[in-house]
């Protein structure tokens, strides 16, 4: 397990992070789960850069309906 300081810069509180948790520059999002913080890098239009892994088997216990057996197709 790594350490690291919080300290105080300007009116926010700051981390500085080991060259190992390194994450590319720019934007992040930030939130805490009980008593931990978590980092999520974003992508250019502000969303998570691994938001496709979020999803991923997540509806996987969904079943589709059954269509219809007398229901005819719609034109539009």
């Amino acid at each position: 397990m790594d350490k690291t300081r919080v300290f105080r810069n300007g009116g926010s509180v700051a981390v500085r992070l080991p060259a190992k948790f390194a994450l590319p520059p720019g934007e992040i999002m930030i939130e805490r789960k009980d008593d931990k913080l978590i980092l999520t890098p974003l992508d250019a239009k502000g969303w998570p850069v691994d938001l496709e892994k979020w999803f991923t088997g997540a509806f996987d216990d969904f079943e589709l309906p059954e269509r219809p057996k007398d229901s005819r197709p719609i034109d539009f």
